[in-house]
């Protein structure tokens, strides 16, 4: 009579799953990008074209009430738009070369405020702007 011999279950190695996971860790906080940044918000006009964006993103918001101030968001802190250039410049040299800078200006700002700010980023010697939108909802 033969006699089976008793397999022995296999195992699965748990000490590699401690290198995944941290590998894993290290993945995610090395692709996610931080900021200093608080977003602000307003209400941006629709547009239907795709979204851009960028990792190094620096944004001015302006609302009504800033507006009526003479003043612009950034980086946390409410500024007049004649110091958004010196404020630019400064946070340029901070960042690495790929960078955007942003417009997130409340739809029912005056053209005239947004002129102001654009001669600002002018002066700092910014070339691209990406005035912000909002995707149009469908009904």
């Amino acid at each position: 009579m033969k006699l089976r011999k008793k397999r022995k279950l296999e195992s699965i190695p748990v000490a590699a799953m401690g290198d995944i996971a941290f590998l894993l860790l290290i993945f995610y906080i090395s692709t996610t990008m931080l900021t200093d940044q608080k977003p602000m918000e307003v209400d941006l006009p629709e547009i239907t074209t795709e979204v851009q964006s960028s990792p190094y993103p620096l944004i001015v918001y302006m609302n009504q009430n800033l507006a009526n101030q003479n003043k612009v968001y950034f980086f946390n802190q409410e500024i007049p738009v004649e110091n958004l250039s010196d404020a630019l410049t400064k946070k340029i040299y901070e960042l690495p070369s790929s960078f955007r800078v942003y417009l997130n200006i409340d739809q029912s700002v005056s053209f005239k405020h947004m002129y102001k700010i654009l001669q600002e980023l002018k002066e700092a010697g910014i070339k691209n702007v990406i005035i912000s939108t909002k995707p149009k909802e469908s009904l």
